[in-house]
């Protein structure tokens, strides 16, 4: 009862904190599997140690990893043994941006979702490549932001406005009336609320394996790497694209400026040495 009360008492610390819902979920559960690790032992900075080596060995990604060792973190200092905190792992930063779709496949995608009748799926990827939009932010294309022409999303902390392109919105306004759409979020799960990623992400996979793209390619966030590189290709504006994606630092954005693994390869394969 009493472990019980004192992860009741952490989550209210989280929510005063207004930390996300599945963040909050995250840091609790966190908690809860320290706890179970720690067993009666006493919290010392030898056991955070020890937990954080169990995390490495699990063998997980090491984003996830990181995330885990945040959360403990979060936990440890809201328990008052804040001298028991553990340092995340560092990760070497990624030099250009590989595994993502090209222009073509990106084709291949919209002309199978149309001709299949996906046309939900169809405008789904159209918003997120025209966009940039993470596809957490699907909720804010409402039959409203059709009219603004844009929409505010929050993310992290943080602010922005996302610009519609007009042929987006004739789209858009085309599939509202084919699906008599007439006000509020625009892309519905089959529970009438906003779609969730997992179903984007379900239905990408698919499609990919019916055309024939690596699956590694085909999740929500490749067609904001899409939208970034082409913007970056087109406009070579580093700061706007940061603006655009809502980075706070364009060390997060510096990475479109890079060429992939794939384009290195062709330019060292034309050197004539």
């Amino acid at each position: 009862m009493k472990r019980t009360n004192e992860l009741e008492h952490y989550a209210d610390y989280l929510l005063q904190r207004e930390l996300a819902e599945q963040t909050r979920a995250i840091y609790v559960k966190q908690a809860a599997a320290f706890l179970d690790f720690l067993e009666n032992r006493e919290m010392t900075k030898k056991e955070s140690i020890a937990y954080k080596q169990m995390l490495l060995k699990r063998g997980q990604k090491l984003s996830t990893v990181n995330l885990y060792l945040v959360a403990l973190n979060s936990y440890l200092r809201y328990a008052g043994y804040g001298d028991c905190t553990v340092k995340t792992m560092k990760r070497q930063r990624r030099q250009c941006p590989d595994d993502i779709l090209t222009h073509a496949e990106y084709r291949k995608l919209l002309i199978w979702a149309k001709e299949s009748g996906r046309q939900k799926y169809y405008c789904i990827m159209r918003t997120l490549a025209l966009t940039g939009i993470r596809v957490s932010e699907l909720s804010g294309c409402t039959v409203e932001a059709l009219r603004q022409g844009q929409f505010l999303v929050s993310n992290k902390g943080k602010s922005r406005e996302v610009y519609l392109p007009e042929k987006l919105i004739t789209e858009l306004w085309e599939y509202c009336r084919q699906e008599n759409i007439k006000e509020g979020v625009i892309f519905l799960g089959n529970m009438g609320k906003a779609i969730s990623r997992a179903a984007v992400y379900k239905m990408l996979t698919q499609m990919a394996e019916y055309v024939g793209i690596p699956k590694k390619k085909a999740h929500p966030h490749s067609f904001r790497h899409l939208f970034a590189i082409t913007y970056m290709q087109q406009y070579a504006n580093l700061f706007e694209l940061a603006d655009l994606l809502g980075h706070s630092s364009l060390e997060t954005t510096r990475i479109y400026t890079a060429t992939t693994a794939d384009e290195k390869r062709k330019k060292i394969n034309r050197l004539e040495l």
